[in-house]
């Protein structure tokens, strides 16, 4: 049913969607949907908390965490000029600033996620894949905006170039983490 979020709020935003309609296109009840969620800003926040759980093939990257940290990061690259997750995330970052329950979500889960970026670069520190001399909660407070910022590049200019110079640029900036 998230997959139905992220593709209609890709194509109408959150405002151009309603309960009635995610129902209608995920083939469940509104009744169902108020029940599990209560209301749409609850769906919302559910729907991008399902998209930031760790990747279905995290495990294969275990005992490096220079690794998982690249395959979170160049996940900030746009598989598609339509990448429906990433069109989903804009949305629902740009309706935030007009709702605080949404805001206070989004402000939570930025520092969630840069505290997991640093505990990784922590962790590639310790078992000598990253330089020693890095501050890893700086290096995840520079990291997770160019990563952002490079998103929102992609979004406004979706061409295929824009996508493999944000890949360039994020693997040249993990790079310059090693020894």
């Amino acid at each position: 049913m998230l997959e139905t979020v992220y593709e209609l709020i890709s194509e109408h935003g959150i405002e151009g969607i309603s309960m009635r309609q995610v129902a209608d296109v995920a083939g469940l009840s509104t009744g169902t949907i108020n029940y599990h969620f209560g209301n749409k800003e609850s769906l919302l926040i559910a729907a991008l908390e399902s998209a930031y759980e760790l990747p279905s093939d995290w495990e294969q990257y275990r005992g490096s965490p220079a690794t998982q940290l690249r395959q979170l990061v160049l996940g900030y690259v746009c598989r598609t000029s339509r990448d429906r997750f990433w069109r989903f995330w804009i949305n629902y970052l740009a309706a935030s600033t007009r709702n605080e329950e949404m805001s206070a979500h989004q402000r939570t889960r930025y520092l969630r996620q840069e505290r997991f970026w640093a505990h990784l670069i922590r962790d590639a520190i310790l078992a000598g894949e990253f330089k020693a001399s890095l501050d890893p909660r700086h290096e995840a407070e520079q990291l997770l905006p160019l990563a952002h910022g490079l998103l929102v590049r992609q979004l406004v200019n979706p061409q295929a170039e824009v996508r493999a110079e944000a890949r360039a640029l994020l693997g040249a900036r993990l790079d310059s983490f090693r020894r």
